[in-house]
C-alpha cells in the first residue's frame, strides 16, 4: 500500500505569525496618517498598501462614534490628505534630484529641530507617540472621535517603531553571526592551505 501524503496540519506558530502580521498592518495603517504630518523626507517606496488603507481608516473611524459630530475628524482627514500629497511630491523630487535616501524610509521627524539632543530613534519611539497621545487627550473634550483616533494612532506609532527596532536588532545579530562564521571559515581555509603547502 502506498503511503498517503499527510495533509498540512494546523500549527499555532503559523497562526501566531499571521495574527502578528495582521496586527502590524493595522497598526501601520492607523499610524500612517499621523506619520505624514509628523515627518518629512519619506522614501519613494514607503507609501504602500498600509498607507492606502490609512486613507480610509480616518473617515471609517466615525463608525465607532455614530452620535458624535464628524467635524473634527473631517478637518484632520483633509489636513492629512494635503500632507500626504506634499510627502509624495517631496519623495518624487528627492528621487529626481538624486538624493540618497532608503527607499522604504519612514521619514525624518519634524520634532528633531526642537529635540536636538535626542536621537531620531528616541523621537520616533517616544516623543512622537507621547505628543500625539497628549494631543488626542486634549482634543477628546472638543471632538471625541478625533481625540480617540489620535490616542489610538499614538499607540500604533509606538508599536510600529518597536517592531522596526526589533527587526533591525535581529538583522544586526545576523550580521554579527555571519561575520564570526566567515572569520571561522577563513581560519579553516588558512589551516588547510598551510597543510597543503607543506
Amino acid at each position: 500500500m502506498q503511503e498517503q501524503p499527510q495533509a498540512k496540519g494546523w500549527t499555532p506558530i503559523q497562526d501566531a505569525k499571521q495574527a502578528a502580521n495582521v496586527m502590524m498592518f493595522a497598526a501601520q495603517a492607523l499610524a500612517s496618517p499621523v506619520e505624514v504630518i509628523l515627518r518629512t523626507r519619506f522614501g519613494s517606496r514607503y507609501f504602500g498598501m498600509a498607507s492606502l488603507v490609512g486613507l480610509f481608516a480616518v473617515p471609517m473611524w466615525m463608525l465607532f462614534w455614530p452620535g458624535e459630530s464628524p467635524v473634527g475628524l473631517t478637518w484632520f482627514w483633509l489636513f492629512y490628505l494635503v500632507m500626504q500629497l506634499r510627502a509624495r511630491v517631496e519623495s518624487l523630487r528627492m528621487v529626481m534630484k538624486g538624493d540618497i535616501v532608503h527607499t522604504r524610509s519612514n521619514g525624518c521627524p519634524r520634532l528633531a529641530r526642537y529635540f536636538k539632543r535626542t536621537s531620531e530613534r528616541n523621537i520616533k519611539g517616544g516623543v512622537e507617540p507621547a505628543a500625539v497621545f497628549l494631543a488626542g487627550a486634549l482634543l477628546s473634550g472638543v471632538s471625541p472621535p478625533l481625540g480617540s483616533y489620535l490616542m489610538t494612532a499614538a499607540v500604533c506609532l509606538w508599536i510600529t517603531h518597536s517592531a522596526i527596532l526589533a527587526v533591525e536588532r535581529a538583522r544586526a545579530f545576523d550580521l554579527h553571526d555571519s561575520f564570526l562564521e566567515q572569520q571561522d571559515l577563513v581560519e579553516r581555509y588558512r589551516a588547510i592551505g598551510g597543510k597543503q603547502r607543506r
